[in-house]
C-alpha cells in the first residue's frame, strides 16, 4: 500500500517530467525548451503537444509571483499556451491563485502507482515483443492509430483523418529514444498494441499504450502491463502510469495492483 507523500510526489512528477523532456526532444539538436522553476520543470515543444506542460510546481517550495512570471513569459515568447498540472499535495492556495490570473481548470488526470517486488506477472495470450529500429515506422503507426480512435471504440470505426493521425505521429516519434523500450503486441500474428516503457531514478513508468480498435477487449493492454512489470523487476522498485480519470486504462492498470496517488488539476492560460 502506497501513501500520497509530498516525497513520493516529488519523485513521481520528476520522472514524468523527466520522460517527457527526452521524448520532446528525441532529434532535437538542443533539445526541448525548457525552465525549472520553484520545484518544478516547464517545458515548451511544437505548437500542440501534448509534452508542453509544467509538472512538479510547488510541491516542497514556494511559489512566488515572480516564478508564476517567470513561466507565463516562457510560453509567451514561444506562442504556447501555459499547461500546469497540479498535484494536490503543491503548497496551499496555489490553485486559487492561478484562478485569479485567468487559467481555466480545463481536466483532470489520475496518477497511478504501486510498488515492484519480486511478483511475477502471468502474460495472458498476446505476445509482447521488443519493438526493433527497423519496426519503428510500425510502432509509430500503431501508436497514433490506437490513441486516435476513442476509448471503447470498436472494430467499426473508420479510418482516423489523416491530419490527426500525423499530428499524433510527430509526438509519438519522441518515443523512439534509446533510453526507452517500445513494445509491440501481436495477436494472430498481427500487430495490434503499442506501448512505450521506461525506468527513471528507480520508477519504472509504462506511458503510450495504445490498441487498435479492431483488437480491443482481447487482453493487449493486459499483455502490455505484465510484460513490462517483469522485465522492471530489479530495475525500479515502483512503477506508474498517468491515466484518464475512470477509463478502460486506469481499470486494467488497477487490476494489476495499481492504485491512484492523486489526481492532478489541469490549469490552463490560453
Amino acid at each position: 500500500m502506497l501513501h500520497a507523500t509530498l516525497e513520493l510526489a516529488r519523485r513521481i512528477d520528476r520522472a514524468e517530467i523527466d520522460f517527457c523532456a527526452l521524448a520532446a526532444g528525441a532529434g532535437t539538436p538542443d533539445g526541448v525548451a525548457s525552465l525549472e522553476v520553484a520545484g518544478g520543470r516547464a517545458l515548451c515543444s511544437f505548437a500542440g503537444s501534448p509534452l508542453n506542460k509544467v509538472l512538479g510546481l510547488g510541491l516542497g517550495s514556494p511559489v512566488d509571483d515572480a516564478d508564476l512570471d517567470a513561466i507565463e513569459a516562457f510560453y509567451d515568447e514561444r506562442g504556447i499556451p501555459v499547461q500546469i498540472e497540479l498535484c494536490p499535495l503543491a503548497v496551499p492556495g496555489l490553485s486559487a491563485r492561478l484562478t485569479k490570473r485567468g487559467y481555466q481548470l480545463q481536466a483532470f488526470e489520475n496518477q497511478l502507482a504501486r510498488p515492484l517486488g519480486t511478483e511475477t506477472f502471468p502474460e495472458p495470450g498476446p505476445r509482447v515483443t521488443l519493438s526493433t529500429p527497423d519496426q519503428d515506422d510500425l510502432w509509430l503507426h500503431i501508436a497514433a492509430s490506437g490513441f486516435s480512435a476513442p476509448d471503447g471504440a470498436g472494430a467499426s470505426l473508420g479510418s482516423p483523418p489523416p491530419d490527426l493521425l500525423e499530428n499524433i505521429k510527430k509526438v509519438m516519434n519522441g518515443f523512439i529514444h534509446s533510453d526507452f523500450e517500445r513494445l509491440l503486441v501481436w495477436v494472430d500474428g498481427e500487430a495490434a498494441g503499442a506501448a512505450n516503457a521506461y525506468v527513471i531514478d528507480g520508477i519504472l513508468g509504462i506511458a503510450g499504450t495504445a490498441t487498435l480498435p479492431a483488437f480491443r477487449g482481447r487482453g493487449v493492454q493486459q499483455a502490455v502491463l505484465a510484460h513490462a512489470l517483469n522485465r522492471g523487476r530489479g530495475r525500479a522498485e515502483l512503477a506508474m502510469a498517468t491515466v484518464e480519470p475512470g477509463s478502460i486504462s486506469q481499470r486494467n492498470f488497477e487490476r494489476f495492483g495499481f492504485q491512484v496517488i492523486y489526481t492532478r488539476a489541469i490549469f490552463v492560460l490560453e
